[in-house]
């Protein structure tokens, strides 16, 4: 998802993960509710084919407009791709699209990352959405069902998903290790290792990185280039001036290091964890859980956000004053974490 916010002059009080993602879950609800009740399948005529073409993923991608589209154009270009399209769906998107074939065809979305599923697929023009009061409920039609029922049943496609998992998972690893990383070889990557084309054309390169850009935090940088971005990283370009250039020695891995990013805790900040942890328990304020807490200071601390701060975030947490104990715990907490910066952003180890 494409960062919009600015945040710059923001304390970093407000800058935390777990705000972030809060931020993004109430610019969804707002772009959720602005999407037509209406979708390619609810009617036979033309009356709403460039209203949908506006708002789909294709028109976001090539903005410039040479023709008038027709339902029947729109209809046999998901169709034609579709079984493309499946393979490279984000994990939380083919979740959404099992259950609403499980179903039959229609979902109350239950958390905000389905919302943002939810939103890629009505772009896909696979869906269409309505709100009944506070809840979204997400419609696939009967015309998509069976197609994508053959798709998701064919065992190339799970052979696929797999190896799609497995970058995946690396993916945000390296995204823990280094806090962002260039989009140009996880794209390759993908379409090599995933979709294991030999010559790859334009559609598979643009479904890819409609992928990535479904699946990850990301922003431009000065020279258009889309840079992926972990949802803890409150300023990327901050962080993106002061990485080592694509022609830097890439950093060397070993296998715990890549085992515990893939798990979101590395080894040396697992006691750091379990300590801060069990000293925020109960004090935390109602609206923030004590593991989102924990895992704010955390990533502030990879930001390089100093230590006085850090005091300040903790407070801005907290029901009570922040004991000794605590203090001295976030005191740990900013001496013993990695600080992203290091790690040469465009190299997959």
């Amino acid at each position: 998802m494409l960062r919009e916010t600015n945040i710059q002059r923001l304390h970093w009080a407000d800058k935390t993960m777990s705000l972030l993602r809060q931020s993004q879950l109430e610019s969804c609800e707002r772009r959720l509710s602005r999407l037509p009740a209406f979708g390619l399948y609810t009617s036979d005529d033309d009356l709403h084919a460039e209203e949908l073409w506006s708002l789909s993923l294709d028109a976001q991608s090539a903005p410039r407009q040479t023709h008038l589209h027709t339902t029947q154009e729109l209809r046999a270009m998901v169709l034609a791709r579709l079984p493309l399209e499946a393979t490279l769906l984000t994990m939380d998107e083919h979740s959404l699209v099992e259950r609403l074939i499980t179903l039959g065809g229609e979902a109350e979305l239950l958390d905000w990352l389905e919302m943002s599923a939810a939103e890629t697929l009505v772009r896909r023009l696979w869906c269409t959405i309505r709100r009944d009061e506070d809840r979204f409920i997400l419609h696939l039609p009967s015309q998509l069902r069976t197609p994508l029922l053959l798709v998701l049943s064919d065992r190339r496609h799970d052979e696929a998903r797999s190896r799609l998992q497995r970058h995946d998972a690396i993916i945000r690893a390296l995204l823990y290790l280094g806090g962002l990383l260039h989009f140009s070889e996880p794209l390759e990557r993908i379409v090599a290792d995933v979709l294991l084309c030999k010559e790859p054309g334009k559609q598979e390169y643009a479904l890819a990185t409609r992928y990535l850009q479904a699946a990850y935090d990301f922003f431009y940088d000065r020279d258009g280039e889309m840079i992926l971005l972990h949802p803890g990283l409150a300023e990327p370009e901050r962080l993106f001036s002061a990485m080592p250039q694509k022609d830097s020695a890439p950093l060397e891995l070993d296998e715990d290091t890549i085992r515990g990013a893939m798990e979101g805790l590395m080894p040396e900040e697992r006691q750091l964890f379990t300590r801060l942890y069990g000293l925020l328990s109960g004090a935390t304020r109602p609206e923030i859980s004590v593991e989102e807490a924990v895992e704010d200071l955390r990533m502030l601390v990879k930001q390089g956000v100093s230590l006085p701060v850090m005091r300040e975030v903790l407070s801005s947490m907290l029901t009570i004053q922040p004991t000794a104990e605590m203090l001295r715990a976030v005191d740990e907490l900013y001496l013993m974490t990695p600080r992203w910066g290091a790690l040469q952003m465009n190299r997959l180890q």
